[in-house]
């Protein structure tokens, strides 16, 4: 029997390939201590937020957030919200308000070392995309 795939499944498919985001952190953070904050919210129970100037459309809880640092795509955590809030930071003590991307759980790390020039705010991204139009294997 021919195992027939719908339109909208191929369309789905497609679309949540491209529902990551990528993020960069800054230079001045040191990766020692952001791993600091990744332990604080591996088990979910807190969340890591990256402020933004708007909320990105087609992403969704559960979808992929790809890290920056010094020039490499670190890893990826999970997406578990968007907030509008104000609060403080219970490492740094500085007062954030605005829109969040909340992130948490488990940071996967990437096994391959992928450049990625740093940015500010989010972008859109595909990894398996990115490795092919770049020629990294």
């Amino acid at each position: 029997m021919l195992n027939c795939v719908s339109l909208k499944e191929i369309i789905n498919e497609i679309v949540k390939k491209q529902r990551s985001l990528i993020i960069t952190l800054p230079c001045s953070v040191k990766w020692s201590d952001y791993e600091k904050e990744l332990d604080k919210v591996s088990n979910y129970k807190q969340n890591l937020n990256f402020k933004v100037h708007a909320f990105p459309t087609g992403v969704n809880k559960g979808d992929k957030c790809y890290v920056v640092h010094n020039g490499r795509i670190m890893g990826w955590m999970e997406i578990v919200g968007f907030a509008e809030k104000d609060f403080v930071c219970t490492t740094t003590d500085k007062k954030w308000k605005g829109k969040f991307i909340e992130r948490s759980g488990p940071f996967h790390y990437l096994e391959e070392d992928i450049p990625y020039k740093g940015f500010q705010g989010f972008r859109y991204f595909d990894l398996e995309e990115y490795k092919l139009q770049n020629d990294i294997s």
